[in-house]
């Protein structure tokens, strides 16, 4: 989901303001849509990123069901025992004593560049990932893990990002959280850097949008000189399928 820096463009790693972490925000995101967005990705707990090596898989795996509250078919590990001392971001699936690679769209590389796991179901406190198997939600919690939603994830990082960037074909930003609102502006491209704030309702969230004559990363931090216009409005941050309608670049 990451987006590669413009190619050519050097520049040096952006700056940002340290901002406070969203208790809050998430606290209210996950009342309001846990039961509504059932996709997202696998995440470490609060503090426990450090337990995990390029992968977001714990040491003794994941077992992976049929269905919710089903039969064991087997399990996710990090490495197929192979070599025990490589460090990889590679995820295997251990499926009746045959080891296979698990991969995209199944797994993601974070833009902290660990490798983890996508949900596409939620149900029975068992969530369901691109490959068809499902895991007990339990299981995760008691190996340092939980489960983010898609909306929780992207307000939760924005303010580690540079920005985020409509996704071809762009958004709309619009006066109020409705398809019918006024129209404000379309966004596309990566001249139109968004900040979500911790305002949502529904798929859609508040948003700062600054225009720029050049991209950021071309500014060498004199992003004043480069600012054309602020706007404030809504976008819808997710698709019907509860996928992120925006990208972002991590740094320059």
């Amino acid at each position: 989901m990451e987006k590669n820096p413009p190619s050519g463009r050097a520049g040096k790693t952006r700056k940002f303001m340290k901002f406070k972490p969203f208790f809050i925000v998430v606290f209210i995101l996950s009342q309001t849509f846990h039961g509504q967005i059932n996709k997202g990705l696998i995440m470490p707990k609060e503090g426990n990123s450090l337990d995990f090596c390029c992968a977001y898989i714990p040491a003794s795996g994941i077992h992976i069901y049929d269905k919710p509250n089903g039969e064991i078919l087997g399990e996710i590990v990090q490495d197929s025992g192979k070599d025990v001392h490589s460090k990889s971001h590679k995820i295997f699936l251990n499926l009746q004593s045959q080891v296979n690679p698990v991969e995209y769209p199944t797994v993601k590389i974070m833009g902290d560049e660990i490798t983890g796991l996508e949900y596409i179901d939620r149900h029975s406190n068992f969530v369901k990932v691109q490959n068809g198997y499902w895991i007990k939600e339990s299981e995760l919690d008691a190996k340092g893990l939980k489960i983010v939603n898609w909306m929780e994830y992207l307000i939760e990082k924005s303010p580690n990002v540079i920005g985020f960037y409509a996704k071809t074909p762009g958004l709309h930003l619009k006066e109020k959280p409705s398809e019918q609102s006024e129209l404000i502006l379309v966004l596309k491209g990566d001249l139109l850097e968004i900040k979500l704030t911790n305002e949502v309702k529904g798929l859609w969230c508040k948003v700062i949008v600054t225009k720029y004559s050049d991209h950021p990363c071309t500014s060498k931090g004199n992003f004043d000189e480069i600012k054309l216009k602020s706007y404030a409005g809504w976008i819808k941050l997710l698709s019907d399928d509860l996928t992120p309608n925006v990208t972002y670049y991590k740094s320059c």
